[in-house]
C-alpha cells in the first residue's frame, strides 16, 4: 500500500525509489531498509534544511543573554532554541557582527549544550532555520530535495555504490538550487508594482480611471 502524502513513510519511500528499492509500509518495520531509513532520516532532513533558508522552516527569536561572556572579541552569548539548525541573520545588522559556537549555556537556570550566538549586539532579534520534523509541514520543493538527500545516505548502506550516493547528493543540491530560483522569482512577482497594461486589463485606463 502506498504511504500517505505528508507522512514519514511517504518521504522515506521517495528516497528508496531513487535507488530502485522496494517501499516500506511503516517506519517501524524490521526490514533492513526500514532500519537504515530510521538511521539516516534525521540527518538527511537536517542536512537539507541547512542548505537553504526555507520559508516553512524560518523562525525568529529574541534570545535571553547567557550570564557568562565569551573570551573572544564578540562578548555576548545568546543560547538559541534547541530546534535551531542554523542562524541566518540578525535583524538590522548589515555588517554581520556575529558568529556561532556550541557549548554549555544557562537556559532557564539549567546548563545545557546548545548552539550559541555570539555578538556585541545587546538585544538581537535573530532569524534562524528550525528543525521541522513533521513532513506534512514541508514544502513540496523541500520534499523533492529531501528524497535525493536521503537516497545519498542510503545508497552505499543498501548495497549500492558510493558513486550513486554522490550522484544523489548532487541531485539534492541541484533541487535546492532550483527551489531558491523559484523563491526569488516569486518574491519579485509579489513585490513588483502593477504595470499600466495590467491596470488597463482590470478595467482602468492608463491614467488610473475606470473604463466603465
Amino acid at each position: 500500500m502506498t504511504a500517505t502524502v505528508g507522512t514519514e513513510e511517504f518521504a522515506a519511500n521517495l528516497g528508496l525509489g531513487h535507488l530502485g528499492q522496494p517501499e516500506i509500509a511503516s517506519m517501524s518495520d524490521t526490514t533492513t531498509r526500514a532500519r537504515k531509513v530510521r538511521q539516516f532520516f534525521p540527518v538527511a532532513r537536517q542536512a537539507t534544511l541547512r542548505l537553504k533558508p526555507w520559508n516553512f522552516a524560518t523562525g525568529w527569536v529574541q534570545p535571553a543573554q547567557d550570564p557568562v561572556q565569551s573570551l573572544g572579541h564578540l562578548k555576548l552569548r545568546f543560547p538559541m532554541p534547541a530546534e535551531c539548525l542554523r542562524v541566518r541573520f540578525i535583524k538590522g545588522d548589515n555588517q554581520r557582527e556575529w558568529d556561532v559556537e556550541s557549548g554549555a549555556a544557562s537556559v532557564g537556570g539549567v546548563d545545557v549544550e546548545v548552539i550559541i550566538l555570539v555578538t556585541n549586539i545587546t538585544d538581537p532579534t535573530v532569524c534562524y532555520t528550525k528543525d521541522v520534523r513533521t513532513p506534512r509541514l514541508w514544502d513540496s520543493l523541500f520534499l523533492d530535495a529531501f528524497g535525493f538527500m536521503l537516497a545519498s545516505y542510503l545508497a552505499e548502506s543498501l548495497g549500492r555504490s558510493r558513486e550513486l550516493g554522490e550522484q544523489m547528493r548532487q541531485r539534492a543540491e541541484g533541487a535546492v538550487s532550483g527551489a531558491a530560483t523559484i523563491d526569488a522569482k516569486e518574491r519579485r512577482q509579489q513585490c513588483r508594482p502593477e504595470t499600466s497594461w495590467e491596470a488597463a486589463r482590470r478595467g482602468r485606463g492608463f491614467s488610473g480611471r475606470r473604463l466603465w
